[in-house]
């Protein structure tokens, strides 16, 4: 097992996720190394699907907040 090949877990603040995700979209605009451009395009849905999950679930809780309002 190598370390490029290791999946390995980052305590990250969404701010800084969205940093990573802006820098990573600049960078790979214009570049012509497709191989490069792929990698990019796989770490920048892994980091965003970090910020969906965390929206999504952020509305179900709201959405449960809200049915238990209902039902007092």
């Amino acid at each position: 097992m190598s370390y490029e090949s290791t999946t390995h877990k980052l305590n990250l603040t969404g701010g800084q996720i969205s940093t990573v995700l802006y820098c990573l979209e600049g960078y790979v605009q214009g570049n012509d190394d497709t191989e490069l451009c792929k990698e990019v395009d796989n770490i920048f849905a892994e980091l965003q699907s970090v910020t969906d999950n965390y929206y999504a679930q952020l509305e179900e809780i709201n959405e449960l907040k809200s049915l238990l309002k209902e039902g007092r």
